[in-house]
């Protein structure tokens, strides 16, 4: 972020690193024990009016207001995802931002009912403003030029693919199961690609990958071989139970991919009628879904007509000025 900021910021515009990082755990806990002490005295030196986190928790200020961004509410709704000490300083540290806070960003209208309801937040209190991909990053233009073996191998047959983080609420467990299901009756010739980093509690999902020779798991890989994965997949499957937003089906939508997502958080919301929808905690839901996408190629093409009008409903410009907007009302003490 510091190298990104430096290159396209004004040159008069003073950029400050704080000196705890994110990562590794030494870090953290200086973090947590020290944070504090350095934005009191940032306060001082900068006088600044406003305060905006762009993460659910912030410092506290004996002036400037503050303004936070909440992408979600996982460890309200499921804290058996985040192990326990983390937890714990969450369950505190969150509840007291945002009792504290002038005003709060949602990233989506579902955020926001999460956050009325574990906090008895006033609605007037919370501003919905979307979040966005960039389009142009996610185009054809920027797709791998270079076939390797594998990607000839998947080239020759029709694959599913799934991104996101290898951790219990992406609920890869139940999509590896459909898809070992799908291969049994009629879907012989099938694969399925899973993208992602290892979160946390991985175990039982690298068990089950044990077990199915036409499931690959790539990891991380790089931008342009992501593209290519979403440009080539026969249907882009997105799991997922908890999502404050969702990013993939709407990267998968930018190359003219069709997905299949869960009916619950924010996903309806996000991907409006442009996708096919399953119940993420019924494995015969998810089948059904799946296969009427593979099959019916009339309703498969209507949802692809409806793609470009549903990822154009989000935009970071729109995000950048309804920011500003709120800054604005903050500033004047108008909200």
């Amino acid at each position: 972020m510091y190298e990104y900021a430096k290159e396209n910021f004004p040159q008069s515009m003073r950029i400050k690193v704080m000196p705890y990082a994110s990562r590794p755990k030494s870090q953290v806990i200086k973090r947590s024990l020290f944070e504090q002490n350095f934005w009191t005295k940032e306060e001082q030196i900068e006088q600044f009016d406003i305060f905006h986190s762009p993460f659910f928790h912030s410092p506290s200020f004996k002036r400037a207001k503050v303004i936070l961004t909440v992408h979600d509410m996982r460890f309200y709704r499921y804290p058996a995802t985040y192990a326990f000490l983390r937890y714990i300083y969450l369950k505190y540290a969150v509840r007291h931002s945002i009792k504290k806070a002038h005003h709060i960003i949602s990233i989506s209208e579902f955020t926001k009912k999460e956050i009325i309801q574990a906090y008895h937040t006033p609605q007037d209190k919370i501003t919905v403003i979307h979040e966005s991909i960039n389009q142009k990053r996610f185009s054809e233009v920027n797709a791998h030029d270079t076939k390797t073996p594998f990607m000839k191998e998947l080239q020759s047959c029709r694959f599913l693919l799934s991104v996101g983080h290898i951790e219990p609420r992406k609920n890869n467990e139940r999509l590896i199961q459909c898809f070992n299901e799908l291969k049994e009756k009629e879907y012989q010739d099938l694969k399925l690609v899973i993208v992602g980093k290892k979160g946390h509690s991985y175990k039982k999902f690298f068990k089950y990958l044990s077990q199915s020779p036409d499931v690959y798991y790539l990891d991380f890989v790089s931008h342009e071989m992501l593209i290519w994965l979403y440009k080539n997949t026969s249907l882009f499957v997105f799991p997922s139970f908890y999502e404050g937003f969702g990013f993939p089906p709407l990267e998968a939508a930018a190359l003219g991919t069709v997905s299949a997502v869960s009916n619950v958080s924010s996903m309806p919301e996000v991907c409006g009628d442009s996708v096919f929808y399953f119940n993420p905690f019924s494995i015969e839901s998810m089948k059904e879904t799946i296969t009427e996408a593979l099959s019916n190629q009339f309703v498969y093409n209507e949802k692809k007509q409806k793609l470009a009008s549903n990822l154009n409903r989000f935009s970071w410009k729109e995000n950048a000025k309804q920011t500003l907007q709120v800054y604005y009302h903050i500033f004047n003490n108008s909200i």
